[in-house]
């Protein structure tokens, strides 16, 4: 059987609608975070590649089978790794207390939260990053683009945008620019730059720009 061949899940594993459920829910959270968990561990102890889903089914002390049954593949703990840090991300970009909510503010707060939370588990991200991403849509069809469009629009006013961008271009310019970084920044030890003030200056350069106005106005005029 492949490694990432997906086992069918017992019934009983599934949650169920009615009494209980609320539990039963709360049962399998837990279980998914813990295998998560276990996971992690083992790609940052092994490498990606060198952990199979065996591996953690041994560590987390369960059945392969229910392995598969919260992750079907490997690449998923990737495409989780990546959502948690979104997902933090996000609340960080919208609190509650901020006074600025301007689209630059939205963005530095939602972009110092993903520098922070990579030069914090530094191990765990080299681990997630140097193994095979191309097993994952991760980079071609980005979660992380479409929700950087989402606050763009939601942060922006109409008309507010320079007309040759809108809010989806917008969102696919700074993800691939976060991406390049984030890429660049696990790559090398020790770190080669500090990769909160990266991404806070990368934020600056997608929304103003190198070219000062007069001087893009100038060039479009010669052109």
């Amino acid at each position: 059987m492949r490694e990432d061949s997906p086992v069918p899940a017992p019934e009983t594993a599934r949650p169920e609608p009615g009494a209980g459920g609320g539990r039963r829910e709360r049962q399998r959270l837990r279980r998914r975070n813990e295998l998560y968990d276990v996971a992690l561990g083992l790609f940052v102890e092994k490498g990606y590649e060198g952990t199979t889903m065996e591996d953690i089914a041994d560590r987390a002390d369960v059945a392969r089978a229910t392995v598969f049954n919260h992750f079907p593949r490997k690449a998923v703990f990737l495409q989780e790794w990546a959502r948690r840090r979104r997902e933090a991300a996000l609340v960080a970009a919208h609190r509650s207390d901020a006074a600025d909510t301007s689209l630059r503010a939205v963005l530095l707060r939602y972009f110092g939260e993903l520098g922070r939370a990579s030069q914090g588990t530094r191990e765990a991200s080299v681990a997630m990053l140097t193994g095979p991403v191309h097993a994952t849509d991760i980079w071609r069809r980005s979660p992380l683009a479409a929700e950087l469009a989402d606050i763009v629009r939601t942060a922006t006013p109409e008309g507010d945008l320079a007309p040759r961008l809108d809010a989806d271009r917008l969102g696919l310019l700074l993800s691939g620019a976060y991406f390049v970084i984030l890429v660049t920044w696990v790559s090398e030890e020790p770190a080669p730059f500090d990769i909160t003030d990266e991404l806070m200056a990368m934020v600056d350069t997608v929304l103003y720009g190198a070219v000062p106005d007069g001087d893009r106005r100038a060039d479009h005029g010669a052109a």
